[in-house]
């Protein structure tokens, strides 16, 4: 009898000692699932967010991969998150998806508002894992859905390679608590830069200012030497814009700076930074561009300027612009690494050119050469 009971205490005790012992892991675990989950809303720049989201939480929670899901209902995800850095769009290729509200509205009509976890997140969701490296390795997987008033704004993938590691209803409110931080983390971060982008944008044509432009092409400069690339600076102005104003009014001289920026802008790519100089002077950076294809599409935007009637009132007329070219390759101070030095000497190239295009008769491609001397196209 005696025995007997000492068996049954010996049993409970053991069940206590497992009871204790789990929690003391749930609140090691929700502590951990906290900690991210604060760094996550301290996070002031998407950089950051992007970082700890698609690096730094692999490393934290042990995980063989993640996958972050978005939905790009404003068309600017992809640019915010990665601010046309390359070697980060490399490096995390494939862990960032990028959802267009229409191409794939399909896959974003499937995206449940309820968390998932175990192999079925596999079979209702196969896209979002089948471009990762070793995807055949991962053999369970958390969905969490990232939601924000009721809409859902994307989803967060947690990706291991321990098939007992993400069971259907353990743990699921930590990670509910997780991706509600997150979804918000997301959507204030991305908001806070695209307030800050619109400090850095030029009100009247839309395209950003000489504020932004001269620290966006220090960087350019940066990453061009470091990446042995060349980049091409290109002043633009419009020719006799003083007489457009005079002729037909300020009101219309500002119209014609918004069709030349909106211009420019198609005739460049999107990873190209087009700024409004001052006045009626524009400047656009084209990294990873020879002079000959600058040249070419230099030439095409002059042809495109100068051949479009613009109609504003009822009055119908034409302007040409004149064009000034340097590239970084032709400085002999491009690896000195004084990126302001090279910043100051590229942009008064540019410049020297464009007064050349100016003196030749304008409406014509001036770019600035090796010698140091102006040759017009």
């Amino acid at each position: 009898m005696d025995e007997s009971i000492y068996e049954k205490n010996r049993l409970l005790q053991r069940k206590l000692d497992n009871l204790l012992k789990q929690a003391r892991a749930n609140e090691k675990k929700q502590e951990l699932y906290e900690t991210f989950g604060f760094e996550v809303i301290g996070a002031n720049t998407p950089k950051q967010l992007r970082d700890l989201l698609l690096s730094q939480i692999i490393t934290r929670f042990q995980l063989h991969n993640v996958v972050l899901c978005l939905i790009d209902h404003h068309k600017d995800t992809e640019r915010l998150f990665f601010d046309h850095d390359d070697e980060a769009r490399l490096n995390f290729e494939n862990k960032l998806l990028i959802l267009d509200t229409l191409k794939d509205a399909e896959m974003i009509e499937s995206l449940i508002s309820y968390p998932m976890l175990g192999s079925e997140v596999f079979k209702k969701y196969p896209r979002m894992i089948s471009s990762l490296k070793s995807s055949d390795q991962i053999k369970s997987a958390a969905f969490l859905p990232l939601l924000r008033s009721d809409r859902i704004i994307g989803a967060l993938l947690l990706l291991s390679q321990d098939s007992s590691r993400y069971q259907q209803g353990v743990g699921t409110l930590f990670l509910q608590k997780l991706s509600a931080m997150i979804a918000v983390a997301i959507e204030n971060c991305l908001n806070q830069q695209r307030i800050k982008e619109i400090s850095y944008q030029d009100v009247l044509t839309q395209a950003y200012n000489r504020r932004y432009f001269d620290l966006r092409f220090k960087d350019e400069i940066a990453r061009s030497i470091r990446w042995d690339d060349d980049l091409i600076c290109m002043f633009l102005d419009v020719d006799h814009f003083k007489k457009v104003n005079d002729t037909y009014g300020h009101q219309t001289g500002d119209l014609v700076l918004k069709r030349m920026a909106a211009l420019i802008k198609e005739q460049v790519r999107a990873c190209d930074i087009v700024a409004r100089y001052g006045g009626e002077e524009f400047v656009v950076a084209l990294p990873t561009t020879t002079p000959p294809v600058a040249y070419e599409i230099a030439e095409r935007l002059r042809q495109a300027i100068c051949l479009t009637p613009l109609s504003f009132h009822d009055k119908q007329f034409k302007v040409s612009i004149s064009i000034g070219m340097a590239n970084l390759r032709s400085l002999s101070i491009a690896q000195s690494h004084d990126i302001e030095l090279i910043c100051t000497t590229l942009l008064d190239r540019a410049d020297k050119a464009l007064y050349t295009a100016k003196a030749g008769g304008r409406n014509q491609v001036a770019v600035h050469t090796n010698s140091a001397t102006q040759w017009i196209g």
